[in-house]
């Protein structure tokens, strides 16, 4: 049943400012709340997100033994780099190791024009980088390449320049 605006006395009912602001407060309030269940679901998902990335991360710098990297493809286990050194013209040559273990390594140093080669055995620390200028009687001089290499991987050459 349908109420008359008309009051029973015959005199019409007046609407008051309240009934308007409840209605407009009451808009405003499911507004806010379908806001903020939006936001909660961004936020839930960028931090579903930031795990997941958090995660791969964690996989990614973890320290893995030597055979773990032989059966993923078999490349070397190091980050190899050279520089000039501060003193002299030479140059050194810095490895580090990736995997969990000692890396035992064999570098065959080469000079092309001076038609020399020479082999040095080395051994890198797991997680450490160690540093190179020279071995014995070889400086590292700009023009020389180093392979860098160790039984059933896959070796790493660089030439100084």
């Amino acid at each position: 049943m349908l109420t008359s605006p008309v009051i029973s006395k015959g005199r019409p009912r007046v609407h008051k400012r309240g009934d308007t602001l409840l209605a407009v407060l009451l808009t405003g309030l499911g507004a806010a709340v379908i806001v903020i269940a939006v936001l909660a679901s961004t936020i839930q998902k960028r931090n579903e997100t930031i795990l997941g990335l958090r995660d791969q991360i964690e996989g990614m710098s973890a320290v893995h033994p030597l055979r773990y990297y032989a059966n993923r493809g078999g490349n070397l286990p190091i980050i190899a780099t050279s520089r000039k050194a501060l003193m002299t013209s030479s140059y050194v040559l810095a490895i580090g190791n990736q995997c969990g273990e000692s890396l035992p390594l064999v570098l065959t140093l080469e000079d092309v024009a001076a038609d020399r080669r020479k082999t040095v055995n080395i051994e890198v620390d797991a997680r450490q980088t160690a540093e190179f200028s020279h071995f014995d009687d070889w400086k590292l001089s700009e023009g020389d390449s180093v392979e860098i290499s160790h039984e059933g991987f896959n070796s790493v050459r660089m030439r100084f320049r």
